[in-house]
């Protein structure tokens, strides 16, 4: 039975799936470093965010116990689940089937079907004929067998004397008038050997590029030539060649095609050819490239499932670093913290120590001030004995402005519990900490240095 598009598109993606039991999938929910979702393949299911269930995974739990409880066990409802497994195609136990296992009776188990991909792998892998059959006639061909012949038919040779096609739709071809028939019987056999398998014939995005075979994202490119003979030398008198002529008139076409398939539009390095031999009948060269092309697809679809593999493992690998990375920097930000936390407490205890110094100093600044103040006013009074001038009571005025503002008590200071000594142990981590007062530093004071943490071990000499 041929496979359906839809299977075809999803065969390579199913097949991921099943290699995933290889790998554990214990970990993080999927997501990327920037925030962003990272792609999922549609074959597993992730409900909880901490194991990604394969298809066979998901297969045991629904028959190990009811769907109610294997949705609560999942964290997801019981029709959330249905729709998964309906998606993957797996089976589900029918109604009734819990109360015959109560009873105690063993109803049969419906068996996980295979998928698509394995479908492909198995009728890929099984042997060909040694011979394909060749139509005898062109009314049953393949209708691009048949649109092959029909542009090869109405194309114009060129200076070889043979038709150049290269059409978006269909394989490059360049043959001679003479094996057009045969080309597109050939093509026809081809495309009957792989199309039941899902690997269609595709057209071409670029208008200068031929079509070519394609199962998921691999492309296949055929190519159908007719190759160039030296024409065998006539007996008798050779003809004559002036200088100017290019020696091109004694190459004709051989009568013998060769195909040619290359994973690449462009280059040669893994181009496979096969020519046409008289010892070796068409059909039998065209089974081993109809074998070729599958085992291209096989082997393409063993390499994706490999990188995909591959792509899993470097995840979860990531993940780990990633997770192991966040644990890191969680100790070091809270070490941080309480660095920061620490500093602040020494700071506010440091401050509240140098305030006190200078409101000391302040006030033995206050006191030897009012001190001369009083001094000048009892020299003045003394010297005059009609009292002070208004210049000098001015003065005075002022002066004992100044005097005044020295002092730490016209700030309120001491208040106990803003200036005094506090528990560190009260103070809630990160803050709020205790208020500081942070007086203007007296001009006869010199800056004291901030405390220095000690470190333990060997100080160097």
């Amino acid at each position: 039975m041929p496979i359906t598009e839809h299977e075809h598109d999803t065969s390579l993606s199913i097949q991921r799936s099943r290699s995933f039991e290889s790998i554990a999938l214990l970990g993080a929910p999927r997501q990327n470093r920037d925030g962003g979702a990272s792609l999922k393949t549609p074959e597993t299911m992730n409900p909880g965010g901490n194991h990604q269930f394969t298809r066979e995974e998901l297969y045991a739990k629904v028959w190990a116990a009811p769907t109610t409880q294997v949705a609560a066990e999942l964290g997801i409802s019981d029709v959330a689940l249905a729709k998964r497994c309906k998606k993957l195609n797996v089976p589900k136990p029918s109604l009734g089937y819990w109360a015959k296992v109560a009873a105690g009776q063993k109803p049969e188990q419906t068996p996980l079907p295979p998928t698509a991909s394995e479908i492909f792998m198995h009728a890929a892998e099984k042997p060909l004929a040694k011979t394909l059959p060749i139509p005898e006639t062109t009314e049953q061909l393949h209708s691009l067998a048949a649109e092959l012949m029909r542009t090869m038919t109405a194309g114009k040779p060129d200076s070889d004397k043979r038709v150049n096609v290269r059409e978006r739709t269909l394989p490059e071809a360049i043959v001679s008038k003479a094996l057009i028939e045969r080309v597109a019987k050939a093509f026809h056999a081809i495309l009957n050997g792989v199309e039941t398998l899902g690997i269609a014939f595709r057209k071409a995005q670029s208008s200068y590029d031929s079509g070519y075979f394609q199962k998921g994202h691999d492309r296949l490119y055929l190519k159908i030539e007719e190759e160039m003979v030296e024409q065998p030398v006539q007996s008798g008198r050779p003809t004559r060649r002036h200088s100017w002529q290019w020696p091109m008139d004694r190459r004709v076409a051989s009568g013998k095609l060769t195909f040619s398939l290359s994973p690449k539009r462009y280059g040669f390095r893994e181009e496979k050819k096969w020519k046409e031999e008289d010892k070796t009948p068409l059909g039998e060269l065209l089974a081993k490239i109809v074998t070729e092309i599958r085992r291209h697809y096989v082997e393409a679809q063993k390499r994706r499932a490999q990188e995909a593999i591959e792509r899993e493992k470097q995840r979860v690998e990531s993940e780990r670093h990633w997770r192991e990375y966040q644990a890191k920097e969680a100790i070091r930000l809270e070490e941080e913290r309480k660095r920061k936390h620490a500093e602040a407490l020494d700071a506010t205890a440091h401050m509240r120590s140098e305030d006190l110094l200078k409101a000391a100093e302040w006030w033995r600044l206050h006191q030897s001030a009012a001190a001369f103040v009083n001094e000048c006013e009892q020299r003045w009074l003394t010297s005059q004995a009609g009292g002070l001038t208004s210049e000098q009571e001015a003065w005075l005025k002022w002066a004992w402005k100044h005097v005044n503002a020295m002092s730490p008590f016209e700030t309120g200071y001491p208040d106990p519990l803003k200036d005094g000594a506090f528990d560190p142990a009260t103070v809630p981590f990160a803050g709020p900490y205790p208020a500081k007062r942070s007086f203007p530093r007296p001009p006869t004071m010199p800056k004291t240095p901030q405390p220095v943490a000690q470190q333990s071990g060997r100080s160097s000499e």
